[in-house]
């Protein structure tokens, strides 16, 4: 990690999101939309069926869409049939961190937004008290994609 990374200040647009304003999910759905190339995730978990859809039709559109999750969290029921299906349609999902967890919850938009926060990709985050940013600076989104590049 870069010793700077934490002293660096960046201006950013920003908005946050939290339950009751609105369903995370529909307006993570909506910036996923806005791709238009690649789009770069670390997750710990995803069983979230409409987010996967997006993902899907983002690559059939031909967006590279590349995901890193967590080992341990890969292989059950839900994230199986989930991650096959992703497979099938053209998403690269990698598994990473097989000697600890991947808790990382972030996604890195064309170059240019961050969306981050603790929200889960999952069906549970709906119901539980969870938060996103998301943040309209490339500045930031080259350092995440740094770090996203680091996890195996």
């Amino acid at each position: 990690m870069d010793p700077t990374w934490s002293d660096e200040s960046v201006n950013c647009g920003v908005r946050a999101l939290f339950p009751g304003q609105m369903s995370i999910a529909e307006a993570l759905s909506h910036e996923i939309r806005t791709t238009k190339s690649k789009l770069l995730l670390s997750l710990y978990d995803f069983n979230n069926p409409a987010l996967a859809d997006e993902l899907m039709k983002l690559a059939k559109r031909g967006v590279k869409v590349v995901i890193k999750i967590d080992t341990a969290k890969s292989t059950g029921k839900k994230e199986g049939r989930l991650i096959k299906g992703l497979k099938t349609a053209g998403v690269n999902v990698q598994t990473v961190a097989t000697d600890g967890r991947n808790h990382n919850k972030f996604a890195v938009i064309d170059d240019s937004k961050v969306i981050t926060g603790s929200y889960n990709w999952t069906l549970k985050a709906e119901s539980n008290l969870e938060n996103l940013l998301i943040l309209d600076c490339p500045k930031l989104a080259k350092k995440y994609e740094k770090e996203w590049e680091s996890i195996r």
